[in-house]
């Protein structure tokens, strides 16, 4: 018996497969493998010789190929085509990689980022030094008066995740001007800003840094910041340049404001 006059059930072909009958109605739905027969009750048949077409199709897809990949070149494949086919599914593979590889990397950086926060004792003083760390800013625009208010810097930082990759975001922050920040104890903050995993054209300094985290609500932030530069006066450093005040535990990590930790940090000499 020649082997076009084989016939095979969906169920037959499935089992010899290992697949689910519906796999080869859905299949045959889309036009990507359909059976040689059809008879007046609908019933379908394959011939033998259509076991190595299915068996392409099936080493495509398990390779990763998406259907549509596999539609183009199905009917004319041949060893030029699938090694095209296998290149072009290699570059895939080395993107998905590199972007889980980043993803991986801003993973650990936030990770870091709460655990030292959590593990730091509160109130007390460090002396770090700090590599340039990439960051975007958004000005505070401020409606009424001369001091920004909450809903400001919602606006600022609304503005700033809708033109940033939320994806690379590792921390937010406030950026205070140093002669406000030790006068006005907080209360007026000119820029907010997410450090990004990416290069940027904007960074937090490298240098020496004093920082001291405190655990509480931002309704404490006066407090904070007094404690912050009593601290630094009394070990006689001299602040330079601007104020970073990032929400290293924030609302979007616990609901409890008890668990919320704030670090302050100053570049010095």
């Amino acid at each position: 018996m020649k082997i076009d006059q084989i016939y095979y059930t969906p169920q037959q072909l499935a089992s010899f497969f290992s697949i689910k009958k519906d796999t080869l109605l859905y299949y045959d739905r889309i036009g990507l493998f359909s059976p040689d027969v059809r008879n007046k009750n609908g019933y379908r048949y394959y011939t033998a010789a259509k076991l190595n077409e299915l068996d392409s199709i099936l080493t495509m897809r398990d390779l990763g190929l998406s259907i549509n990949a596999i539609k183009e070149v199905v009917g004319r494949l041949d060893t030029p085509s699938f090694l095209e086919l296998l290149s072009k599914e290699e570059e895939s593979i080395q993107e998905k990689m590199s972007e889980c590889r980043k993803t991986l990397s801003i993973v650990r950086k936030i990770k870091n980022n709460i655990n030292e926060a959590r593990l730091r004792e509160k109130g007390r003083m460090y002396i770090e030094k700090v590599e340039e760390l990439p960051i975007v800013k958004r000005s505070v625009k401020v409606k009424d008066g001369n001091i920004p208010g909450d809903d400001d810097w919602q606006d600022a930082y609304s503005d700033l995740m809708a033109t940033s990759d939320c994806k690379s975001i590792i921390s937010v922050g406030s950026v205070l001007r140093l002669d406000e920040a030790e006068k006005l104890l907080g209360a007026v903050f000119r820029e907010v800003y997410v450090q990004v995993h990416q290069k940027s054209d904007e960074h937090i300094p490298k240098g020496e840094y004093a920082s001291m985290y405190f655990q509480g609500s931002l309704d404490n932030l006066t407090s904070f910041y007094k404690a912050f530069f009593e601290d630094i006066h009394d070990k006689g450093l001299k602040p330079l340049g601007d104020v970073y005040e990032e929400l290293s535990i924030s609302p979007i990590i616990t609901k409890d404001e008890s668990e919320h930790v704030t670090k302050l940090m100053v570049m010095i000499s």
